[in-house]
């Protein structure tokens, strides 16, 4: 049997695209495995519970400062990255790079040289240079899933590691995919690599109900309510709007200010009791919680490289779901609704007019809010589903395996 090892750097549950891989992979009868980091309790315990219903291997590096057995190991690591961060400053080289970019890198690449498997996967920039070590231990492919296009999300890591990391590994990644046709050309475009095949972030085929609500539903899901997420631009729209209408927010809080400048701002637009806040759920219970809502907002704005040309998780769940979509213009969403016109409507970033009218055609018009929740139900159902992508994945995959 040919075992496939995933690294990454997240909590499986806070990452439904390598949840999905690994599942297909064990589904065609491979051996799985994935190793990644445990330094957060809540989402551990998501981790937990998806791991109950599957029998592939999940192996962690545990550094989780609230728990007292871990808190030393998080200090030790903490220190160490902050000294390999300046040493980077100094040369990326020498292995600097991949220890500034995030904690416990010495021990993730350690747990992935433990299992001996066919082919190693990183996904994230942080995990290349683990599978690349465990690769070269035991002379086979690497490969790297292009999730985002990192070098541009101006996150923890400083885009010059991101960009050394890249620039050091992917010219020796056999296996190459990515999540949207703009992030594989840009990455192709970069470093001169062969381009990646686009495997899309959709969601395996399910059951719906498709009808409308009243007062109308909004619905709006990510890990974390916070800003630059085009919330602040929706409850300004949301105050142009007439009629019956709700909009609901699923996630965690980026702080206590943040929920309390929504809150003021919804008083300010005259929204009182129109605006709802749930907290997160397990990735697997995303859709069928979202058929309880007509609309599916994805908000995304150009902020970074990334953002402009990803097409995140929210849309292909809103399609599944069942939900009529309202999606900004960016690069990446406008390649998948150009496709499917009738699912939806795409308005321009940043303009409170443009959005609060696609929202409002909807409120005026039930028959075209039904018609386009049944169109969005046809398109997952017959181009933008997992069963599909999986297949290509699959295929992909046992190419690298021959």
């Amino acid at each position: 049997m040919k075992k496939i090892c995933i690294v990454t750097t997240r909590h499986i549950s806070y990452n439904p695209r390598v949840l999905k891989e690994a599942d297909s992979f064990y589904a065609k009868g491979y051996d799985v495995v994935v190793v990644t980091i445990n330094n957060h309790s809540a989402q551990r315990k998501f981790d937990e519970q998806l791991m109950q219903s599957r029998k592939w291997k999940l192996s962690t590096v545990d550094f989780r400062r609230e728990v007292r057995e871990e808190k030393n190991r998080w200090i030790y690591l903490s220190i160490k990255q902050k000294i390999f961060s300046y040493l980077s400053r100094i040369t990326p080289g020498l292995g600097n790079a991949e220890r500034a970019s995030g904690k416990g890198y010495d021990e993730l690449a350690a747990l992935a040289r433990k299992e001996k498997a066919d082919i190693y996967i990183a996904h994230h920039a942080e995990a290349l240079g683990a599978a690349f070590s465990a690769a070269r231990a035991y002379k086979v492919k690497v490969g790297f899933d292009m999730e985002d296009f990192h070098t541009s999300m101006n996150g923890a890591l400083s885009d010059d590691i991101v960009a050394y990391l890249e620039k050091k590994y992917l010219p020796h990644c056999a296996y190459l995919t990515a999540s949207s046709r703009g992030i594989g050309e840009a990455y192709a475009e970069r470093y001169g690599i062969p381009a990646p095949l686009t495997i899309l972030n959709t969601f395996p085929l399910q059951k719906r109900t498709i009808g409308t609500h009243t007062p109308v539903r909004l619905y709006w899901y990510s890990q974390v309510i916070g800003p630059e997420r085009g919330l602040e631009e929706l409850i300004r729209s949301a105050g142009l709007v007439k009629g019956s209408f709700e909009i609901h927010l699923r996630g965690s809080f980026h702080s206590d200010g943040y929920r309390e400048m929504l809150l003021r701002l919804a008083d300010d637009q005259q929204l009182t009791g129109k605006l709802f806040f749930h907290d997160p759920i397990l990735a697997e219970d995303l859709i069928p919680d979202a058929q309880a809502f007509d609309i599916g907002l994805a908000l995304e704005l150009n902020t970074s490289t990334n953002a402009n040309l990803a097409v995140s998780n929210k849309l292909f769940s809103y399609l599944m779901a069942g939900l009529a979509v309202i999606a900004t213009d960016t690069f990446g969403q406008k390649d998948i609704m150009e496709r499917i016109p009738a699912a939806g409507r795409v308005c321009r970033m940043k303009d409170a007019g443009d959005l609060a009218a696609a929202m409002q055609f909807y409120i005026d018009h039930p028959e075209e809010l039904l018609k386009a929740r049944q169109a969005a139900a046809k398109a997952a159902d017959e181009i933008f589903n997992w069963e599909k992508e999986s297949e290509k994945l699959i295929n992909y995959l046992r190419q690298h395996l021959s």
